[in-house]
């Protein structure tokens, strides 16, 4: 094969590469994407509302939430719109430097219950380096991220609430786990119907049963599907066709056969991290899909 004729097939390569990205931006176009990054053991995920704002959950332990950012966001784009910081460890904080490192962040949503740790440091210099805007998240706030042709993208607050909230943020609890801020994520009509998914960080079952108001289509099983995650009461509160384990290798036994079995028993359909690789969800507001990219 002659340089010219090299060339010629390189270039092909490439358009025919950038025509499935085009593909693919176009199947996406106005519809809410939810991305179960594959950050290692933590929790990393990345929503796509339907007219192209990000919004970061966690950012998992090393910089792994970086490259799935990377692989989909469009190439160009170099901000984004919100970071929302569950509690401050390790598996799912550190990521999160590498995010404000490589992106303009507009806004930061976090508790600021801390221990002191020389990341939380790092993390609060990084975001007043980046000037963003800072929101203290308690319950019974909502954030309207996106409205579209009726359907709206909501982030309802359900935890932690302003008493708790300002005890801890002056004396942390000693299991930061326990301050995890759990949202639910909601994207259809005015009306409530549509999609919603529960995002839980590592909140202990006990306190998550507590804050199911509604059922959802989706459950972000709790601490990497820790025997502490979930229970019968709450997937009976919820009723989840789809349940998302974010964890990786691991030396805690994460997910539990307890935990497994359950969800089984309960016919609910499991996709996780270190087994199915990154995981993406989009809905049309009012059913969704769910694929993996093993």
């Amino acid at each position: 094969m002659d340089a010219k004729t090299k060339i010629t097939a390189t270039l092909a390569v490439i358009f025919a590469g950038l025509g499935l990205l085009l593909i693919l931006s176009f199947q996406n176009w106005g519809k809410f994407r939810l991305i179960a990054c594959d950050v290692g053991q933590g929790d990393g995920m990345l929503l796509v509302s339907p007219s192209g704002k990000q919004i970061v959950v966690d950012g998992g332990p090393g910089t792994k939430i970086a490259d799935c950012l990377g692989q989909n966001m469009p190439f160009s784009d170099r901000t984004v719109e919100l970071v929302v910081l569950t509690h401050a460890e390790k598996d799912h904080i550190e990521g999160l430097l590498e995010v404000l490192a490589r992106y303009k962040v507009k806004m930061v949503v976090e508790t600021k219950v801390n221990k002191g740790s020389g990341l939380y440091l790092a993390w609060q210099k990084a975001v007043e380096n980046e000037k963003a805007k800072v929101y203290v998240a308690k319950s019974g706030d909502r954030l309207s991220i996106d409205t579209k042709q009726g359907q709206t993208l909501s982030l309802d607050i359900l935890w932690p609430d302003a008493q708790k909230l300002s005890l801890w943020q002056a004396s942390p609890p000693s299991d930061l786990n326990e301050s995890a801020i759990v949202m639910r994520v909601t994207y259809g009509s005015s009306t409530g119907s549509g999609f919603c998914a529960y995002l839980t960080g590592d909140i202990p079952k006990e306190t998550l049963q507590g804050l199911i108001d509604r059922k959802c289509q989706v459950l972000k099983i709790s601490h990497h599907g820790s025997k502490t995650g979930t229970n019968e009461e709450i997937l009976n509160e919820v009723s989840p066709r789809l349940a998302i384990i974010q964890v990786g290798k691991n030396s805690y036994g994460h997910p539990t056969k307890e935990i497994i079995d359950l969800l089984t028993s309960n016919a609910v359909k499991i996709l996780r991290n270190d087994t199915n690789g990154i995981i993406e969800i989009t809905s049309d507001g009012k059913s969704f899909k769910a694929k993996s990219e093993k």
